[in-house]
């Protein structure tokens, strides 16, 4: 059978949306799939995928699945959402109840007679038997009799166990035989049971799933993929054996391949984590911001750079953006969104940094002296400059786009001096250097940062539409109750 990998059109998988993929994962699902299937069509396989947060693995995980359940016998479990429950072996086993009953009678049958030797084997099965016995013996002079039978009890209930998890393995050997000769499922081997979002569980439930995995699924045939965030998952181990306990090697026994899904670009990732009616409201949107930039994509290709030279990790990138976000569309007034993303990320990664810019305290360069590079549309129709001045003639404002690179330092002390300069001239002076002159050919053509925010605050400035520049410092404070 060949698999359609058409990951470039929306789907749905177990009642949820699957957008296009934007993030170019179809190259990676499709190359791990081809691997797992030629391996584990006639051996056993665990396969780890290690994704730090923000790389997609639950999209990816759910897309292969939908994918590939066409063509091989599927299972998919979200683990995290599974963490109440006491056993994981339930977990596994309701998610292979619902998931593959009702390829046909025979199958279907084969699946539950095999699901009945699963009672005994679940934590809450021994319990219950022993509690029975101590409802049995109620006297202080039966004790010797209740230590006794608890004794041969738990070893019955040992040997017990060891029966039925071989029935149970034997079971799954036949639900594999079953697929092999097609007998009442028309799906090729391997079967894949893939587990998302292990590192979020409890650390026992965790490690419970993975030996379950090894230990009951450790089956020719059987195709285990669990994507994890790996370092994630070790912390969890540690919680339970001990910081000096070697996770790393721990987690080896488990997995017989690992496979890094790798993390996506920022300025890809936000994209994807910027709503739909923010990206189909842009056009709109965008008149609030000066300088402007020309579409979306151009937005979230400045809040990137933004983020990558203040070395903001993934996870917080996307808190932070998202609080930019929710300033655009709650705001009434313009503003610059570089400023207020510089300013944003640094009261979230360093608030004594913060605090000296907020009290325009003199800076130190480092760790502010990071270079940025940034895309303004300058352009008449967004500005309304029209002229400039150069060598005493008034020449006419043809910009359309501008790229520029400046340094964060620089971005912020020139963007507070234009926000602050008087908007209009005292009475009885020249109008000098005013946003009223700014859009009449005040300006010279000079290509620096100063003049380009001079252009993309104009309107704005002289229209007092624009924050104040305590403004930006009070909306920051109060986004920050968001988390």
């Amino acid at each position: 059978m060949d698999i359609e990998w058409n990951w470039d059109q929306d789907d749905e998988f177990l009642g949820e949306k699957l957008p296009a993929d934007t993030l170019d994962r179809k190259k990676y699902a499709k190359y791990l799939y081809e691997i797992c299937a030629a391996r584990g069509a006639k051996s056993n396989l665990v396969v780890n995928i290690n994704a730090e947060w923000g790389a997609g693995k639950t999209y990816f995980t759910k897309r292969l699945a939908k994918t590939i359940s066409h063509y091989h016998p599927t299972i998919y479990i979200d683990a995290w959402k599974e963490d109440f429950t006491e056993d994981p072996l339930l977990t596994v086993f309701s998610g292979i109840k619902d998931q593959l009953s009702g390829q046909s009678d025979s199958f279907t049958a084969l699946i539950n007679s095999t699901i009945e030797n699963v009672g005994p084997l679940l934590k809450t099965a021994a319990p219950v038997i022993i509690d029975g016995l101590i409802q049995k013996f109620t006297g202080v002079d039966s004790f010797s009799n209740l230590t006794k039978d608890l004794s041969s009890k738990l070893i019955e209930i040992h040997a017990e166990k060891s029966t039925r998890i071989e029935t149970v393995r034997k079971g799954i050997s036949r639900w594999v035989e079953f697929i092999g000769r097609k007998d009442g499922i028309d799906k090729e081997l391997p079967l894949f049971i893939i587990i998302d979002e292990l590192d979020r569980c409890r650390p026992d439930f965790s490690i419970s799933l993975l030996e379950i995995s090894k230990h009951i699924f450790n089956i020719p045939g059987v195709v285990f993929i669990i994507a994890t965030d790996t370092q994630q998952l070790q912390h969890s181990i540690k919680v339970i054996y001990g910081t000096n306990f070697s996770a790393s090697h721990y987690l080896s026994r488990f997995f017989d391949r690992r496979f890094l899904l790798p993390t996506p670009e920022y300025k890809d990732l936000l994209l994807t984590k910027t709503g739909e009616n923010i990206i189909s409201e842009f056009n709109s949107l965008r008149e609030k911001l000066i300088p402007c930039p020309q579409d979306i994509t151009s937005f979230v290709k400045n809040c990137s750079s933004i983020l990558l030279s203040i070395k903001i990790n993934i996870r917080d990138a996307v808190k932070i953006y998202e609080r930019l976000i929710d300033i655009l569309i709650t705001s009434n007034k313009t503003f610059d969104p570089n400023l207020m993303l510089i300013l944003s990320a640094f009261n979230f990664k360093d608030h004594d940094v913060y605090a000296k810019i907020k009290s325009k305290e003199k800076l130190i360069p480092s760790p502010l002296n990071t270079e940025i590079d940034l895309s303004f549309d300058l352009s008449y129709e967004t500005t309304q400059v029209k002229y400039f001045q150069a060598n005493g003639g008034v020449y006419s404002n043809t910009y359309k786009q501008k790229e520029i690179s400046t340094n964060v330092l620089f971005y912020i002390e020139t963007a507070w001096n234009t926000l602050t300069i008087a908007r209009t001239a005292p009475v009885g002076t020249r109008p000098y250097n005013t946003p009223e002159l700014w859009m009449e050919g005040e300006l010279s053509q000079e290509e620096s940062l100063a003049n380009f925010l001079k252009m993309g605050y104009a309107k704005s400035r002289y229209n007092e539409s624009e924050l104040k520049i305590h403004q930006y410092f009070d909306l920051i404070e109060l986004s920050t109750t968001f988390d």
